[in-house]
């Protein structure tokens, strides 16, 4: 072959290669990150964090939340925690997403310890001071009071409370039974939900106290098999199969807890989620700053 044709050859042949593997990377699409519908919830939402006069309140509204039909949930943290790290920490606006419930949640500041004094002894301004700093009338359908563990205080403090209507006890009844039955009592329209672990002992004796409690032995590995009287019932016992501190942080109980709630479901959250299906948590040896 001519001198002349072969490099030409060549230089064909070597444009070939590189147009076909241009070609190739053109085409080739970038892996497109996929954002886990609960995380996608919890950043569609809307999030407000308040320095109030007694301590941080964080509230968190699902993207449809409307109040007309609306709740207000509040969420006391307990002992060895803050409102800063159990929201964050405990995964809170996640679960409230995966409740799909149209609601306004509150998590204020309550005791991180024993002898500390209570944040908010008064509901009415917790609430009130909430709608003022974010501009967003509260759901009125129902006002329930959620609680894990040490928050039992903050609970015994509002059971003079006209507002509150359903108290969700998460293994939070530490010798306190007295004073919830008589709260139940006191009115049909309170209804109460429990759940013993640490606390079962006390459970048991306010089963004693009221014996027409309904009893559910294991919280239910899903939504659906809740019994059909639970979500009707006015009294409810969970005698739970998990730890504590898991009760609050696994994104299995505290949802299943909410959904038992009459509240609306919101068609837009992630309402067909699983129970315990929460997004990974960062890694905090890979995401930490560099020093």
């Amino acid at each position: 072959m001519h001198r002349g044709a072969l490099v030409l050859a060549v230089s064909a042949a070597i444009a070939a290669v590189c147009w076909l593997g241009w070609a190739i990377a053109g085409n080739s699409a970038a892996p497109v990150a996929v954002v886990h519908p609960v995380t996608a919830a919890v950043a569609a939402g809307k999030h407000v964090r308040i320095e109030g006069p007694h301590g941080v309140i964080h509230v968190w509204l699902p993207a449809s939340y409307h109040a007309d039909t609306g709740a207000t949930i509040i969420y006391l943290h307990g002992y060895y925690d803050d409102a800063d790290s159990s929201y964050i920490g405990h995964r809170l606006p996640e679960q409230f997403a995966m409740s799909a419930l149209n609601a306004m949640f509150i998590v204020p500041e309550t005791p991180s310890a024993q002898k500390t004094p209570l944040n908010y002894p008064d509901l009415g301004e917790l609430l009130s001071l909430v709608e003022d700093k974010t501009g967003v009338s509260r759901g009125m359908a129902l006002t329930a009071v959620v609680g894990h563990s040490g928050a039992f205080r903050t609970i015994d403090a509002w059971l003079d409370e006209p507002l509150v209507d359903t108290i969700v006890s998460i293994d939070s009844m530490y010798a306190n039974e007295e004073q919830i039955a008589a709260w139940y009592k006191a009115s049909p329209r309170h209804r109460l939900i429990t759940v013993g672990e640490d606390t079962l002992q006390y459970n048991e004796q306010l089963l004693r106290t009221l014996p027409d409690m309904l009893v559910v032995d294991r919280i239910p590995p899903t939504y659906d098999t809740w019994p059909p009287e639970a979500k009707l019932a006015r009294a409810v016992y969970v005698r739970a199969q998990f730890m504590h501190m898991p009760l609050v942080t696994d994104g299995i109980v505290l949802p299943s807890l909410l959904r038992l709630l009459p509240v609306e479901l919101l068609a837009d959250e992630p309402w067909t989620q699983p129970l315990g299906g929460l997004p990974q948590a960062p890694d905090a040896a890979v995401d930490a700053p560099a020093d």
